[in-house]
């Protein structure tokens, strides 16, 4: 039994719809990592593209992992917050 024209053109539309959410999808942590120039961007990307071959497991911690931030950037935004809190807080007490 032959495919024919209407159902032939349905699945093709279907097939073309399912590759098209699977690179939308799978390029999402990556983009993501990349628009908040985050260290491990190519690594978070590389995982979000074979992600989905691992039960999705893969790709859900990609997009996790482009929403965090390094522990050693996130140090040194602290320190320099304590450092301008306590520069503000010498000129407060001197003037």
């Amino acid at each position: 039994m032959f495919i024919t024209g209407p159902a032939f053109i349905i699945l093709l539309l279907l097939g073309l719809l399912a590759i098209w959410l699977y690179v939308e999808l799978a390029s999402l942590p990556g983009k993501k990592a990349k628009e908040r120039n985050h260290p491990q961007a190519e690594a978070i990307n590389v995982l979000g593209w074979i992600g989905p071959f691992l039960a999705g497991a893969g790709w859900a911690v990609a997009l996790v992992w482009a929403y965090t931030t390094p522990v050693s950037e996130y140090a040194q935004r602290t320190a320099d917050a304590k450092i301008a809190a306590a520069g503000e807080s010498t000129t407060n007490t001197e003037g």
